[in-house]
């Protein structure tokens, strides 16, 4: 008999369990079928979301708050000139854009985006980001809301101008020769993105179709766009898609360059460079014509931020990561005595010459010594005196460096006392008409 009631005690409960389940996964798709109970069972069922989240919000510095290290906290500053930065991070309750002269450690002009906003068209998580800024005229600013369906033009007040939600916009933005944005983004339905579906020998696998985009700075209307699955096709480049290291997210565009200058030899004025890191390749294509130019690989993995430097050469932030996610089918070996050590202890900026197809690092030296290295993400600035700024995402840390050594080694200093605000691809001017 007690074998019997302790099993129909186990029905019973597993019953009630998969009722609960099926009440609760109601409720938190919208549905409003149990009436007056659909609140309440809604709020108990994020009571342990919410104490977590309560639990890293007064226990945990968010993530947007980096540690930082002993070697970092004494700023460097030898900068003789007005070196301009914008750049966003998160403050309480909502977003600061903040425009800052590293010379003088003034800071300009701020701005000011309210999460409460944000809120009213998407889900704002506690480690949401702003990136990048950049500064419109009438000391206004655009903002990416980074992997949400949100780009946004405020002015010097920061009052919303004008909020694209057509995509999900994410990484780098930048400014063609007619003062229009362009931007990597990809397709959404409420803020969830939609995938495009490969299927290889029978098995079908949703990936992360990344678009290029184009969108009128004045207006905020989307201008162009185009799949990267279109752009591959169309070109005949299926074999280097295949090389994608993450299936789910073969492209990974973190850069869409556009060339602003007159035509060259090399390249036309409208051509865009493309940025690939999990292909770790660069595409000058051509959107007038839907054609691929010319596709760039070379001693640089996970890259980010290609910029060009004149009509026959460009740049490009080489992350030097060595891909470690990767999944294989596990194979049977003997204990090996071997022990191969691969460290990585440096990122770095190779220039690329079109006239001699070769590569050449920017400062190696002071690379090295310092050991600025981020894994992922990172930018650099070509300044026009030859300096070169960084951005050393991972740690935080914003160089200037030259032949000579660091011109300037700083963070962005916080509200928390040990920690600095993780930078959010800051954006740089030598000049600025404020």
């Amino acid at each position: 008999m007690k074998a019997i009631r302790k099993l129909a005690l186990f029905i019973i409960g597993l019953f009630v369990l998969m009722l609960w389940s099926g009440m609760v996964r109601n409720v938190t798709l919208g549905q409003r079928s149990l009436g007056p109970l659909t609140d309440p069972i809604k709020s108990f069922s994020e009571l342990p979301s919410n104490m977590k989240a309560a639990y890293n919000h007064f226990l945990v510095a968010p993530e947007y708050y980096l540690k930082t290290k002993e070697g970092d906290k004494e700023d460097i500053n030898k900068l003789t000139y007005n070196l301009y930065a914008s750049y966003a991070y998160r403050n309480g309750d909502g977003f600061n854009i903040e425009l800052k002269n590293f010379k003088t450690d003034e800071i300009i002009k701020t701005w000011r985006l309210p999460v409460e906003y944000l809120s009213k068209h998407h889900k704002v998580g506690q480690n949401d980001r702003l990136f990048p800024s950049k500064l419109m005229e009438n000391r206004g600013v655009i903002v990416a809301c980074d992997e949400q369906p949100g780009l946004i033009r405020l002015d010097s007040a920061s009052n919303v101008v004008w909020h694209n939600k057509d995509f999900i916009f994410h990484h780098g933005m930048n400014f063609d020769h007619e003062g229009n944005i362009w931007t990597p983004g990809v397709k959404h339905e409420d803020g969830i993105i939609m995938p495009n579906t490969v299927s290889v020998d029978g098995s079908k696998i949703d990936y992360r179709d990344d678009m290029v985009l184009s969108v009128d700075a004045k207006t905020g209307k989307t201008l162009y766009s185009k799949s990267l699955t279109s752009i591959f096709e169309e070109n005949d480049l299926s074999e280097l898609l295949n090389r994608g290291s993450i299936v789910t997210d073969p492209f990974h565009l973190n850069d869409v360059e556009p060339v602003v200058a007159d035509s060259s030899r090399h390249f036309n004025k409208g051509d865009v460079f493309l940025s690939f890191r999990h292909l770790s390749a660069i595409l000058q294509f051509r959107p007038s014509t839907g054609k691929v130019i010319k596709v760039i690989e070379g001693p640089f993995t996970y890259q980010h931020d290609v910029d060009i430097v004149n009509d026959s050469t460009i740049a490009l932030f080489n992350n030097n990561t060595v891909a470690m996610n990767m999944k294989f089918n596990k194979f049977e070996f003997k204990p090996s005595k071997g022990d191969i050590q691969r460290k990585i202890t440096h990122s770095n900026v190779l220039i690329y010459k079109f006239e001699t197809d070769s590569f050449e690092a920017l400062y190696e030296k002071e690379f090295i010594k310092n050991e600025i290295y981020t894994e992922a993400e990172g930018l650099y600035e070509l300044l026009p005196n030859g300096d070169l700024f960084v951005e050393e995402q991972g740690p935080g840390v914003l160089w200037v460096l030259n032949e000579n050594g660091v011109v300037l080694k700083t963070t962005l200093k916080s509200d928390i006392e040990g920690y600095h605000y993780l930078p959010n691809w800051t954006s740089i001017y030598t000049d600025i008409n404020f």
